[in-house]
């Protein structure tokens, strides 16, 4: 027997969320297990019992309930400690689930997939990335997409906004930040850069030069890569969509131990309109102005030759303003996963 702490927004889904938590408690007290309920008023609050939970050594596996926003507060309190992370992804957007091939939607192949993978111990080791900065107390992690250009702020306005629900509330959040946007400042300084085919990196990305860093990395290796210019869009992906279906990183895997770093200069409005849709097919790589590298590290750091950026935001959660640093760890987050290998789940 074992015991899994349980996090649930009852909200999520357009309120399916208290229904999945509630079944999902149910299969895994009649599978034999203990549930211990780390639920709580606030996200914060959670948060805390989450961590507290993991690293008291309290729970064998931590299962979150909920979108995107309860697996960030998942991967943030298990990723490192080899406690496997479950997913029943009954929210609106389910990226992350999505990009890990678990199910989505209604509750009965979400919770009968997480079942299934505690039951016979099968897990996925995939990567997570730490966010570093010095407004931040302590490092962040995420497992999708650190969002710091326009998508940032289409994603703030979202999070503030009552309506309409789910995609379109993205999608009108969309047209209100385009609308009123102008070129960010940037400069993102890129480590261990290649083009996204493994080749040497361009010299030009998104219409601007790749200039080498005056001090090279310690140890062997090429030095440091840097982007600096005004931009629409600075986005370091972990997985490949954003938003609940767009595709701003169509390439970007979970399991690779790389970032897949897209770059959009100093769009106009006009351009940044027609621009946007395409994101949903990921059609935006092959704009004028956009382009995308892979690194293992990266560094963004604001600029006076333009705007302000808007603050970052990563899994959909708000991380802060600039200067931001994000690493991929390979292999830190385990994961329940009925398709996983044997190892690490409770059992």
């Amino acid at each position: 027997m074992s015991t899994v702490g349980l996090v649930v927004n009852p909200t999520a889904g357009h309120g399916r969320g208290a229904a999945a938590g509630g079944r999902t408690a149910d299969a895994l007290h009649a599978a034999g297990h203990d549930v211990l309920h780390l639920g709580a008023p606030s996200h914060p609050l959670a948060q805390e019992a989450a961590d507290a939970a993991v690293r008291g050594g309290s729970v064998d596996a931590l299962v979150v309930v909920g979108g995107d926003g309860m697996v960030h507060l998942g991967v943030n309190a298990v990723t490192g400690t080899g406690v496997p992370l479950g997913v029943v992804a009954v929210g609106t957007g389910n990226d992350f689930a999505h990009a890990a091939g678990l199910p989505t939607g209604a509750a009965t192949p979400c919770v009968d997939a997480l079942l299934d993978a505690v039951t016979r111990s099968r897990v996925r080791h995939l990567d997570a990335v730490r966010v570093t900065g010095p407004h931040l107390p302590a490092p962040r992690w995420y497992a999708g997409v650190l969002s710091a250009g326009v998508d940032a702020a289409v994603n703030a306005h979202a999070n503030a906004a009552a309506w309409p629900r789910g995609r379109a509330r993205y999608a009108r959040s969309a047209l209100r930040e385009i609308a009123r946007y102008r070129p960010y400042g940037y400069r993102v300084t890129l480590h261990g850069a290649t083009a996204p085919d493994g080749d040497p990196p361009p010299d030009v990305v998104a219409g601007v030069p790749l200039q080498a860093e005056d001090a090279p990395t310690p140890g062997p290796g090429t030095a440091p890569l840097v982007w600096q210019s005004p931009g629409a869009l600075v986005a370091v992906a972990n997985g490949p969509r954003i938003g609940g279906g767009i595709r701003i990183a169509p390439d970007a895997a979970l399991d690779d131990g790389l970032l897949d770093v897209v770059l959009a200069g100093p769009l106009t409005r006009w351009h940044a309109a027609t621009t946007f849709p395409g994101m949903y097919a990921g059609r935006h790589l092959h704009r004028p102005g956009v382009g995308t590298l892979r690194a293992r590290a990266v560094t963004i750091e604001a600029t006076d030759a333009g705007a302000p950026p808007p603050h970052a935001f990563a899994d959909g959660e708000h991380l802060g303003p600039m200067p931001l640093r994000a690493e991929v760890v390979p292999g830190a987050l385990t994961v329940l996963h009925p398709d996983g290998n044997p190892g690490g789940a409770a059992r």
